[in-house]
């Protein structure tokens, strides 16, 4: 193995960090990726360093950063900020919860969850749906299945910008002899996954709650007066590769959101009610946070041209929660206006036109770390408005 140091001077600050999430996925022959000030430190296998130099510059193409940067160069912004707070929790709690027990690690990106994280984990859960409920007239509640079909991904044109995250459902071929010599030999034989004895892949393991929804209501007429709302849940999976991160970013995770199809300006509104949720638990836990405008992790070949739609179309907004420990902030939750981008291939529309869609994703995982990493785990610590909230009667 070999590290090689990459210098980042030279790359906009706001394209760096897709830049170095990226470089996780563009060769099997990366091992890790340290990001420092200035440069970028990549474990390699040594002898494939030519090729991994020449991805890079491929990826540096795609990210269209070797351009000259113009007037027209887009970065996301501070929208509202609430850093002024001092968290009284400064500890690893991310170290603190798995020494506990009370979160498990299953395998790389997955963890079992017990105890006080559970605990906050339910809260967010039961917060979310209260809060829905209230604020969206005839709200349809789903628990949404994990498998979606292959070619309901292609309609909805996932595979074109979030390759890198997808994660296939297979199974081995059947094939006694197959099967007779892989319940002899077990997985250690690479040659069992091999496309010879693995058939072809007809799901995906869903990346987002609210993917169901839109085949759901493929040709559905929806009344231009009565907008349809959803309270979606679910496990979802993202192919993290190297950027797993503590409980920040995960292969599976938990997600909720609510979803409103209807026309723009009820879209707009639903985002506008739903914000005050955002509003709420900063001023109940004092949270050190902030909310930004954002773009998606795309696919590297699409970057640029979905940036800047979905930042000067001001199409995504986050909330950030400082992890005290680390320094970094972590977005616990997003909204989304996709405008006619799903409802067009589906064709749901109202009377004189195409209907309009947007989502609001919690991940439920990464609120419930976030607010453990400004509070700690030592619940006589808290301030009485966290006690109260999180655990209710069992405060007194």
């Amino acid at each position: 193995m070999k590290t090689i140091e990459y210098q980042t001077w030279d790359i906009n600050a706001a394209d760096l960090p897709i830049f170095s999430d990226m470089l996780t996925y563009i060769s099997e022959y990366i091992f890790q990726v340290t990001k420092e000030e200035g440069k970028i430190l990549i474990d390699i296998e040594e002898s494939k360093e030519t090729e991994i130099l020449q991805k890079i510059e491929q990826l540096r193409q795609y990210l269209s950063l070797d351009e000259v940067k113009s007037n027209r160069e887009v970065s996301t912004k501070v929208l509202k900020d609430y850093t002024q707070s001092h968290p009284i929790n400064q500890e690893n709690v991310y170290r603190q919860l798995m020494e506990s027990g009370s979160v498990i690690k299953m395998t790389d990106g997955a963890y079992a969850y017990t105890g006080l994280f559970l605990k906050v984990f339910r809260y967010f859960c039961r917060k979310i749906d209260a809060f829905g409920k209230q604020c969206f007239p005839n709200i349809q509640e789903m628990e949404e299945s994990v498998l979606y079909p292959v070619e309901e991904y292609e309609r909805g044109h996932y595979f074109e910008s979030f390759p890198h995250h997808i994660m296939f459902q297979t199974t081995l071929k059947n094939d006694i002899e197959l099967l007779d010599r892989f319940s002899k030999e077990g997985a250690g034989n690479p040659e069992f996954f091999s496309n010879q004895n693995m058939k072809r892949p007809k799901n995906v393991m869903r990346h987002a709650a609210c993917v169901p929804i839109y085949p759901m209501l493929k040709d559905a007429l929806i009344p231009e007066k009565e907008p349809r709302y959803f309270l979606i849940s679910g496990k979802c999976f993202r192919n993290e590769s190297g950027n797993i991160c503590e409980l920040m970013r995960l292969n599976e995770f938990y997600m909720k959101e609510y979803v409103c199809i209807g026309t723009l300006e009820q879209t707009l509104d639903m985002i506008a009610k739903a914000r005050a949720l955002w509003e709420e638990w900063i001023e109940t836990f004092g949270l050190h946070a902030t909310i930004e405008t954002a773009n998606d992790s795309f696919f590297a070949n699409n970057y640029k041209k979905l940036k800047i739609f979905q930042i000067l179309g001001d199409s995504k907004q986050e909330f950030r929660v400082l992890i005290p420990h680390s320094g970094a902030f972590c977005a616990v939750s997003s909204s989304n206006v996709h405008r006619t981008h799903f409802t067009k291939s589906y064709n749901i529309h109202n009377e004189h036109a195409l209907c309009q869609s947007a989502c609001f994703a919690f991940g439920i995982e990464r609120l419930a770390y976030t607010l453990l990493a400004q509070k700690g785990l030592d619940v006589g610590k808290w301030d009485e408005a966290t006690r109260r909230e999180i655990l209710g009667d069992e405060a007194s």
